[in-house]
């Protein structure tokens, strides 16, 4: 994703993440036509804004403003769940608590294993078991 403008970095992570306008809207606490303004060049998100969208598709801030990016993912949006920010509430109410800072290699493993198809998915899934399965066995 590099040599993109903020508006197209924007709809770039969206898609990856499989997100609509109206749930990022939503979790930034704006309609989706706000938010569609930010897609189409019309806006530029204020700080606050760009903060949360880094938190959401796991980019820096620095890489959304800039010429680069590089998406982890670490937080899903769900289709049951409110994002409404709500004063003193920045994460959904049923988000546990607890935080899990990622290693580089498991970010990678991450960006990687998102660019499989399911099949591909199941497959490494299942190679990966056999592997931890064959390791406990050995450690016993």
């Amino acid at each position: 994703m590099s040599e993109l403008l903020l508006k197209d970095k924007l709809r770039e992570l969206r898609t990856r993440m499989h997100l609509t306008q109206s749930k990022v809207g939503q979790y930034l606490n704006m309609t989706r036509q706000g938010y569609a303004h930010y897609e189409a060049g019309l806006r530029n998100p204020d700080y606050h804004t760009l903060l949360k969208l880094s938190k959401l598709y796991q980019v820096d801030i620095g890489d959304l403003i800039n010429n680069q990016t590089t998406p982890i993912i670490h937080e899903t949006l769900h289709e049951n769940v409110d994002y409404t920010i709500k004063p003193g509430n920045l994460k959904p109410n049923n988000t546990p608590s607890r935080v899990i800072q990622l290693t580089s290699d498991e970010k990678k493993l991450f960006n990687l294993y998102s660019k499989l198809s399911s099949a591909e998915k199941k497959e490494l899934l299942a190679t990966l078991e056999l592997k931890v399965n064959e390791t406990k066995k050995n450690n016993k």
